[in-house]
């Protein structure tokens, strides 16, 4: 019987897939989503490995994109070729970017550019006064209000912000 670390890499990876629905799931996990295999004292993504040895060798500079959109998956027909710039045009035509406070470095959340379009609408508060308000620079407050940033949120009205009503714990 042939040590694992011996094995082709197909076979390593044929071990390790778990599930060939319409997507392959492999019991191989990383930080980021991406499954990762060791060969040859290297470790390797295991959809560039699956890629490869179905349709030959990667370009340089070339991504190994997912039509389904699963990191996770190694099914070869689910793969294909891109730039950069490929994936990324194919991340907004599928609007799967990052929008809002899940976007890294976001310092505002959905609840206070609502209360920002609020005030905006309201009109008693300077752009300068909102921006202290938030900690934010006024300039980026006047992109909240034409649109620039926060786009996701346009569709909305610009007062669905509602004040917090006040308790009063003596009644």
């Amino acid at each position: 019987m042939l040590c694992r670390r011996n094995l082709p890499i197909q076979e390593k990876i044929q071990q390790h897939i778990i599930s060939k629905e319409d997507c392959w799931i492999t019991d191989l996990s990383s930080p980021k989503g991406y499954p990762r295999i060791g060969h040859n004292q290297k470790m390797r993504k295991v959809s560039r490995v699956m890629f490869e040895l179905h349709y030959g060798e990667i370009p340089e500079g070339m991504y190994v994109c997912h039509k389904c959109d699963n990191r996770a998956c190694v099914n070869p027909e689910h793969l294909f070729l891109g730039t950069h710039q490929d994936n990324m045009a194919d991340m907004v035509k599928k609007n799967r970017q990052a929008k809002g406070s899940n976007q890294g470095s976001s310092k505002l959340t959905e609840k206070q550019v609502a209360e920002i379009k609020f005030l905006l609408a309201e009109g008693k508060l300077m752009q300068k006064e909102i921006a202290q308000k938030f900690g934010i620079r006024p300039s980026y407050v006047s992109a909240i209000k034409c649109g620039k940033k926060w786009k996701h949120l346009s569709h909305q009205p610009i007062n669905n912000y509602s004040e917090p009503k006040q308790l009063n714990l003596f009644d």
